[in-house]
């Protein structure tokens, strides 16, 4: 499963923020948010974070296996298709208002507007090395 696309959302006054449907019908009834290593929050279906998270689950690095799955969160959207993010989750990204959704392949990523202004290199960037075919 590949996720594309960029999406922009509000969140409302309890902190809930609305997952785009395209993405939401793919994820299923319940997905992980994690706080991923960017400023932006990362949103995994349960089968990938769980194929992500073997190689902690079985790694003998009891540091590494607490750094990862403390930073994710089951959530179910609600029936209008929306999650709470938490004072935490919304600190590591930086969203106080307005969210950014971004296709990424395996995962969807959720900035900040201006987070991921500041992260975004253009696709002209990216490939001057010709690495790439489109």
């Amino acid at each position: 499963m590949s996720f594309s696309g960029l999406y922009f959302h509000s969140l409302d006054v309890k902190n809930r923020l609305f997952i785009p449907a395209k993405f939401r019908d793919r994820l299923g009834e319940e997905f992980v948010l994690f706080k991923g290593p960017d400023k932006c929050l990362y949103i995994y279906d349960k089968e990938r974070f769980e194929e992500i998270g073997e190689q902690f689950v079985n790694s003998p690095d009891r540091a590494a296996q607490r750094a990862f799955f403390s930073q994710a969160a089951e959530v179910t959207p609600d029936k209008q298709g929306r999650v709470t993010l938490t004072p935490e989750q919304l600190a590591h990204a930086g969203i106080s208002k307005d969210a950014v959704f971004v296709g990424a392949g395996k995962r969807i990523e959720v900035w900040s507007p201006e987070n991921y202004e500041n992260a975004t290199v253009e696709l002209s960037e990216i490939d001057k090395t010709n690495t790439f075919i489109f």
